[in-house]
């Protein structure tokens, strides 16, 4: 009989709009149902996880985790300890600060307003929670890795008051998903006190296509910016998000890869896609254009005589041949 097990459902939190999830998975992924934003429930929360848990331990996968890459299959030769394996204590190892959804351009990929709805425009505040969390111990503070995403972090009020709460609460590993294009001073003034590692969707090589897909014209002051961040020794990474028709061809990523010469600091290029066809079709039958992965390919060259790491989202991967 096949059984499976999840690290990522374990010790991760990922707050969203309208759920609490438990992992940071691109299908829906197994959630909370979260109908009171002024307390949290640790028992009600790890019941529920529990549960997820158990499901995929007894061979079942949730209907929420179908499509996902994370989850694997196992072998145990000891099934009593295999099911007693996550009966202790729930301590939280990773928060995805992920409950809201404004942002400062308007990426004609973005699939949030489809997704969300009328909720893209609202969010909680997430602070009181996060400070309840630390006062009932719910978090291992000398393991705590926190990822923002959004939405954009720069539009998020509570930004500053929440990466202040995680510094001063021990937590020295932070990854912040930005656009890049409002500068964050509290990320440089604490880039002695932790790791921070920001990845900045640039999705172009050029003023013109930058200003095509995020629909503001912004490329000079997101440069600007990452050469701030990198005198403070902030970990950069570049995103590239391959758009049909638009910044999928050898020009454009050959003026990417002559704006990652210029920075100097990029210490990785990580490649996505646009997932709107696969999301609003049919997703066993999306396949990404065959040119991609020459493109990929010529990127991966360059990052190798330049010593950068280059990767693809393993997503993303499933649908480049």
């Amino acid at each position: 009989m096949k059984r499976y097990i999840c690290k990522k459902l374990e010790n991760t939190l990922n707050f969203l709009p309208n759920k609490i999830g438990f992992c940071c998975s691109h299908v829906e992924g197994p959630f909370f149902e979260y109908s009171d934003q002024n307390s949290i429930n640790i028992s009600s929360i790890k019941k529920c996880r529990n549960s997820y848990i158990k499901q995929l331990k007894s061979g079942i996968i949730p209907k929420e985790c179908r499509g996902c890459i994370e989850f694997e299959e196992i072998h145990n030769n000891n099934i009593f300890d295999f099911f007693l394996s996550n009966s202790g204590r729930f301590l939280i190892k990773k928060i995805i600060v992920n409950h809201f959804k404004q942002c400062n351009c308007k990426c004609i990929y973005c699939a949030q307003k489809k997704i969300w709805g009328d909720e893209i425009g609202t969010n909680y505040e997430l602070l009181p929670i996060i400070k309840e969390l630390y006062k009932k111990n719910a978090i291992d503070k000398h393991n705590l890795e926190v990822e923002f995403q959004g939405g954009d972090v720069s539009v998020l009020k509570e930004f500053e008051q929440l990466f202040k709460e995680f510094i001063n609460g021990g937590c020295r590993k932070f990854v912040i998903l930005t656009n890049g294009i409002k500068y964050l001073p509290e990320i440089s003034e604490n880039s002695n006190n932790a790791e921070i590692n920001m990845i900045i969707s640039l999705d172009s090589g050029t003023r013109e296509t930058f200003e095509k897909i995020k629909q503001v014209n912004a490329f000079d002051s997101v440069l600007d910016n990452i050469k701030e961040y990198a005198k403070n020794n902030v970990y950069v990474d570049l995103k590239y998000i391959l758009i049909k028709d638009i910044n999928d061809n050898p020009s454009e990523i050959f003026s990417f890869l002559n704006v990652v010469k210029e920075l100097v600091c990029v210490r990785s290029i990580i490649f996505d896609i646009d997932y709107r066809d696969m999301l609003f079709g049919n997703q066993d039958e999306y396949c990404a254009p065959t040119h991609y992965k020459d493109l990929i390919s010529q990127v991966s060259s360059f990052c190798e005589q330049n010593h950068i790491y280059s990767s693809v989202n393993p997503y993303a991967a499933k649908y480049i041949n």
